[in-house]
């Protein structure tokens, strides 16, 4: 596999895990205010990172202090809008959102970054976008306070594909992911009230959820990102988030006990199909450009 396969590789497991944390955190909500989760959650990814990084004698470059800063603002706002969104919006509306948010990360790395979304990545997104519109949109086109905090916290992860972008390909991916975390903790703290208190009344189920948000979700699927970042532009990085929405809908239909709609299917697999489309026109073309070896 290429270097561009196992970063698209990357992205898709990545998107798996988060797709699951969307039930996760809303499970999780009952016990925890939305300060209290992404401040405990990245707080301890930080520290497992850390240790991570100390193990394996890395320091932090300057490009990996001005990635994790800038990402980990970035981040502090996403997740935080989101926990606050899912307090009255359902998983599968919240999957739709964050991932129509992140499809702007194209947009905006034209302006920041000077990378113009080409003709098929472009179409690939728009197609995305319906298929996660047919996700997550409500009956009628409604719109809840909820939904307007997850989307103001999708362009936040939008905003840090393209930071990622920037500083990603020049610094340690474990360091900026632990100075990402880190970042996103410190500032969600002031809001956390007790924390201590709050998980002290944590009942066992809390605290496997808490594990697995700060495991897979905060420390392996922020990881992955990073690494993969070093590979694609921030607009296929956008298209690939997509995904999450699908895989957070199976999580919501298998374990939330979320209702069934039947044009899910169809946003499904308009979002499989945008997303299959411009990896395979991206194959196709390295595979033209690059030269065949001779023996």
């Amino acid at each position: 596999m290429s270097g561009t396969g196992r970063a698209v590789l990357a992205m898709v497991v990545a998107t798996l895990l988060w797709g699951a944390t969307f039930v996760v955190i809303r499970d999780s909500l009952d016990g925890l205010s939305p300060a209290a989760l992404v401040t405990a959650r990245f707080g301890a990814a930080a520290l497992a990172l850390a240790l991570i990084a100390l193990a394996r004698g890395r320091r932090p470059s300057r490009a990996a202090w001005l990635g994790g800063v800038a990402g980990g603002l970035a981040a502090a706002g996403g997740y935080f809008f989101q926990a606050i969104g899912l307090t009255s919006t359902s998983a599968g509306s919240s999957a739709f959102l964050t991932s129509t948010g992140t499809l702007f990360a194209a947009l905006f790395a034209w302006p920041l970054l000077g990378q113009r979304p080409g003709g098929r990545l472009a179409l690939g997104l728009v197609v995305a976008m319906a298929g996660s519109a047919l996700l997550g949109v409500r009956e009628g086109w409604r719109v809840s306070a909820g939904d307007l905090w997850t989307l103001l916290g999708a362009w936040c992860f939008a905003l840090q594909i393209v930071a990622l972008a920037r500083w990603a390909k020049r610094g340690d991916a474990v360091v900026i992911a632990g100075i990402q975390a880190a970042v996103a903790a410190l500032c969600i703290l002031p809001a956390a009230g007790d924390l201590p208190g709050l998980l002290a009344r944590l009942d066992g189920a809390g605290w496997a959820r808490l594990a697995y948000l700060t495991a897979m979700g905060s420390v392996v699927a922020p990881l992955l990102q990073v690494w993969a970042q070093r590979t694609l532009p921030p607009g296929r990085i956008g298209l690939l988030f997509a995904l999450e929405p699908v895989f957070a809908l199976a999580f919501a239909l298998g374990l939330g006990g979320e209702r069934f709609v039947a044009r899910w299917w169809v946003g499904a697999g308009l979002i499989l199909f945008s997303v299959a489309g411009v990896e395979w026109s991206e194959a196709r073309r390295n595979a033209a450009t690059t030269p065949s070896s001779t023996a």
